[in-house]
């Protein structure tokens, strides 16, 4: 993790805004690991910085990803690199395809990409890729942030997780490590 940063900022070189895409799905434990990330690092938004929860369903944020006008976009969700759960793998845009499982994505992220680079012709595209633990689903649900959020703050953000995760403790330990990570990128771009 620790050379972690140092790969991260040496793909952000030249970096003027940059977005990170959570892409996942939360029901499906370490599958929610992208928008998990995001969900922690909402408060960091500001005209370099954009976090997007995109869940499932990235096309549906493309004008607002094209909007922001960014040098750079990061992918944060699972892959099927090989590697034991927990290792974080940085993917190429032109590797991608080859470790990104669709089966939960409306779309494949290589047809959402496609789009991008067509409108944002300049723009630099990686993934960080988690391998997951659990993809299982979970059968009780409970709302995130229950007690500190209201329906209309669910309602009007819709980067807010609706359900809470259940991250396998690999996953949320690593994930926790990549939030500090992220956090000291936008204090040092």
């Amino acid at each position: 993790m620790k050379n972690l940063l140092e790969t991260i900022l040496n793909k952000l070189n030249g970096a003027s805004k940059i977005i990170f895409v959570g892409i996942g799905e939360a029901k499906l434990n370490d599958d929610g690991v992208g928008p998990y990330i995001i969900s922690e690092l909402l408060s960091y938004n500001n005209e370099k910085f954009l976090f997007i929860n995109a869940s499932t369903d990235p096309i549906d944020r493309i004008d607002e990803i094209v909007d922001f006008n960014p040098s750079h976009i990061v992918f944060i969700d699972t892959c099927t690199y090989n590697g034991p759960p927990g290792t974080v793998a940085i993917l190429k845009r032109e590797n991608m395809g080859d470790y990104i499982p669709i089966s939960t994505h409306t779309i494949p992220l290589s047809v959402v990409i496609d789009l991008l680079v067509e409108q944002l012709p300049n723009v630099v595209i990686f993934m960080i890729g988690l391998v997951p633990e659990d993809l299982n689903g979970f059968t009780e649900l409970t709302l995130y942030k229950e007690k500190e959020l209201t329906l209309d703050d669910y309602s009007e953000n819709i980067d807010l997780p609706f359900f809470n995760f259940n991250l396998s403790d690999t996953i949320k330990n690593v994930a926790d490590k990549l939030i500090d990570i992220i956090k000291k990128i936008t204090e040092k771009i």
